[in-house]
């Protein structure tokens, strides 16, 4: 399988959503930002990443991450960055959004011309693309608490560059699914608003 086999939404828009997905692949989470996308007016494309007919459950976590880290990485966003390029011809706009993970997938997408916008929640794997100088607006949420890293040693150097607004939420990696055991229920509902304040701003 590959990116051709997705779950797509489309509601005819003129504007479309890149939604790349954490470890477990098209779960429910994905699709309920999907839908989430759709209500702000954009066809929403998640993408397929782990090429398996079923998704990982979130026991699963050790054996999706070993699967993400041996058959997918971080370097899939060549692939995705010529999905985006087939998708311009379509849409006045294509912004990606993306979790963990997807997250950090998407920000290597953000100095790529066809890309508008990028929405990134508890990207902690961005530390290592700091080189990445979007060229389009970001949106970066993250978690206060992260078990691998200290957020606070990342934020002087994303503060530095251009076209990023950055805000870390009470809880863990994880808060804003509603799925999952970190789900914080404040943190998550902050994250929407930021994110539909985030595109009536972008669209404006």
């Amino acid at each position: 399988m590959g990116l051709e086999d997705m779950f797509i939404k489309k509601v005819k828009a003129n504007r479309a959503v890149i939604i790349i997905p954490e470890i477990y692949g098209i779960n429910d989470y994905v699709k309920n930002m999907a839908a989430f996308f759709n209500n702000q007016g954009y066809d929403a494309y998640c993408l397929n990443l782990i090429r398996r007919d079923r998704i990982f459950a979130y026991s699963e976590e050790a054996a999706a991450y070993v699967n993400f880290r041996t058959k997918i990485g971080f370097d899939r966003y060549h692939e995705v960055a010529v999905f985006m390029e087939k998708l311009q011809g379509k849409y006045q706009s294509i912004i990606v959004f993306g979790s963990s993970v997807g997250a950090t997938i998407a920000w290597r997408l953000t100095d790529n011309p066809a890309c508008k916008g990028m929405i990134g929640y508890y990207g902690s794997r961005i530390r290592d693309y700091l080189e990445v100088n979007p060229g389009c607006p970001c949106l970066l949420l993250f978690a206060a608490e992260e078990k691998s890293f200290d957020i606070n040693t990342m934020l002087p150097q994303l503060e530095l560059k251009e076209n990023i607004k950055v805000a870390v939420m009470p809880g863990q990696h994880g808060f804003a699914d509603p799925y999952a055991g970190h789900f914080h229920v404040e943190s998550g509902k902050k994250a929407l608003d930021m994110v539909e304040w985030f595109l009536e701003d972008i669209n404006h």
